[in-house]
């Protein structure tokens, strides 16, 4: 199992991060998207964009929240970071499950999944070069289909299908989600033909990550990705310690 790491979500420098994560065997680097709970959180795009620069690890977001923006923005942004990253971008995606996020940009919450399907589907369009409401998106050379999409979904939803017959991958959380839920969703994943199967955001400070871990190497999931309390050398090496390659 590949094993990723979420990269700063406050103050701090995600460059000096991602370069330790990288010298530190990780494999990738990633940034989640939560909006008016009380702290400011970094802009994924943006800071991606610097860990790209600066290392050579895959970089991914898990997951940010589609329906918050609008899908031909979103769709250019995606595209962009794809080609400053050099194909290295996981566009992992999902709905969001917390009204407040939706209260701060005047979105109804329960327009939630009608908002992702309609906007992946514009995306979509767009990454192939169609007209979307009057708009026109021309992907540069080798563009064309936008990065790979991972849709962020619990274990017992529908877009679990969805991610294995339409998408890149499924995205299932680790902080919210036991690891017999999570097995059970991933069997579902693989029954659909689903290819890579990511377990994201695991609290590294858990006296059981170690065992967490193996678990879900165990059960066949491709990445695990991790949130760590401090991004020095010390705290890095300890972490990715926890699952021998």
């Amino acid at each position: 199992v590949r094993l990723g790491v979420v990269l700063p979500l406050g103050p701090g420098s995600v460059v000096d991060a991602a370069t330790a994560s990288e010298a530190n065997g990780f494999d990738s680097v990633w940034l989640v998207d939560a909006h008016n709970r009380g702290f400011l959180l970094q802009d994924p795009f943006v800071s991606l964009a610097l860990a790209a620069s600066h290392t050579g690890l895959e970089i991914g977001t898990c997951v940010l929240q589609v329906p918050l923006r609008h899908p031909f923005e979103l769709a250019m942004r995606a595209l962009t970071l794809q080609l400053v990253s050099g194909g290295r971008f996981a566009f992992g995606v999902g709905s969001g499950s917390t009204p407040a996020d939706y209260e701060a940009f005047g979105i109804p919450f329960g327009d939630r999944f009608r908002l992702l399907d309609h906007h992946l589907a514009a995306m979509r369009r767009l990454w192939q070069g169609e007209t979307v409401d009057g708009g026109t998106l021309p992907p540069w050379r080798g563009q064309v289909g936008g990065p790979p999409v991972l849709i962020g979904a619990f274990a017992n939803g529908r877009w679990i299908d969805r991610a294995a017959t339409e998408f890149g991958g499924w995205i299932g959380s680790a902080r919210s989600t036991d690891v017999a839920t999570l097995r059970q969703g991933l069997r579902r994943f693989r029954d659909a033909g689903g290819t890579r199967a990511v377990a994201a955001n695991l609290d590294a400070g858990r006296e059981d990550a170690a065992e967490v871990l193996t678990e879900l190497a165990d059960a066949g999931f491709d990445d695990a990705v991790v949130i760590v309390p401090r991004h020095d050398d010390a705290e890095l090496a300890r972490v990715r310690g926890l699952l021998p390659r």
